[in-house]
């Protein structure tokens, strides 16, 4: 576990700075855009925001509590952001160090079906089965975390504020538009762009990889990322119309995407999850997908007590690569 920073070490004082600025005053789009920078400059920069952050939200609940119910003079609220101030240091080891003070907001998750969400900032995301999107920041209502699976994003546009999505090592950045967004079992992660225009940027230096269009699409694994181009950009999310599609996929990330859609039953060992493949059907042909894949690659469809389990065929040298 990484260890809290000390509030008085210069990061310390820093964090403690941007983060009064960003819960009392006004924050444009360009205190923002040095803000990211900041954190982005050292690893433990983001810890340290964060836990000047919670120290922060949570003297302003206790502020709150303890309040008198009489309306204090003009005077004495005008003293309070002092009051803050002076009273972090001396809180700050007993607030970082206690477990849950301030909770997260809850990450939204779907089941067997979609699931469509309202936003915060009044933009709509619809989540794939089996999928889990989680809000990446307290205060900013337009960056959200792709935990697992694939989402649907159509944008609102917010007076140039940029709209983020963290897909494992990948982020997606947007003014306004509708993408889907998808991160799959094995790591692979793919942006494509019914409509508008996306950055995607990845690892930690934010390396931007791709700057996409209608119709266009990337996909990141291991660091490389590879764009192309989609039949017409209502593909960009065949799988709102029932349709799952896949270009060099492990067949691992195929099965985990079925399981995640009601399909119980499946079983896959890991050298044939390896396997790469490339395929589109419909959801409801899955059962005759399943029965087809020993025609499309080594391997072979065992059934038994009502379970499928897919293996490489006895004698076949794997081909994944």
């Amino acid at each position: 576990m990484n260890a809290t920073v000390d509030p008085d070490s210069p990061i310390g004082r820093e964090a403690r700075s941007w983060a009064l600025a960003v819960l009392g005053e006004p924050f444009p789009p360009e205190r923002s855009a040095a803000l990211r920078r900041w954190l982005d400059a050292d690893p433990v920069h983001l810890r340290a925001y964060g836990e000047a952050e919670a120290v922060l939200l949570a003297l302003g609940e206790l502020d709150v509590l303890a309040r008198p119910a009489l309306p204090a003079p003009r005077r004495a609220v005008l003293a309070r952001p002092v009051a803050w101030i002076a009273g972090v240091t001396a809180l700050a080891a007993c607030l970082i160090a206690a477990p849950i003070l301030v909770r997260p907001p809850a990450a939204l998750e779907a089941g067997a079906q979609p699931r469509h969400v309202a936003l915060k900032d009044g933009s709509t995301a619809v989540l794939a089965p089996g999928s889990r999107l989680a809000s990446a920041s307290r205060w900013n209502d337009r960056r959200y975390v792709l935990e697992r699976g694939e989402a649907f994003f159509i944008v609102r546009k917010a007076e140039g504020r940029r709209f983020q999505v963290e897909v494992g090592e990948t982020e997606v950045e947007v003014l306004g538009t509708r993408f889907d967004a998808r991160r799959s079992a094995g790591g692979q992660v793919r942006v494509a762009v019914e409509e508008g225009r996306v950055a995607v940027y990845e690892g930690q230096a934010r390396r931007q990889v791709a700057h996409l269009g209608a119709g266009d699409y990337v996909v990141v694994e291991n660091r490389r990322a590879e764009t192309g181009r989609l039949a017409t950009p209502t593909e960009a999310a065949a799988w709102r119309a029932g349709r799952l599609a896949y270009a060099d996929a492990p067949l691992g990330d195929v099965i985990a995407d079925l399981t995640a859609r009601g399909h119980a039953g499946l079983k896959i060992t890991p050298r044939a999850a390896a396997l790469r493949i490339t395929a589109s059907f419909q959801l409801d042909q899955a059962d005759r997908f399943i029965a087809s894949l020993p025609d499309i690659l080594p391997v072979s469809v065992d059934i038994s007590g009502g379970r499928r389990t897919i293996d490489v065929r006895a004698g076949t040298a794997s081909t994944a690569r």
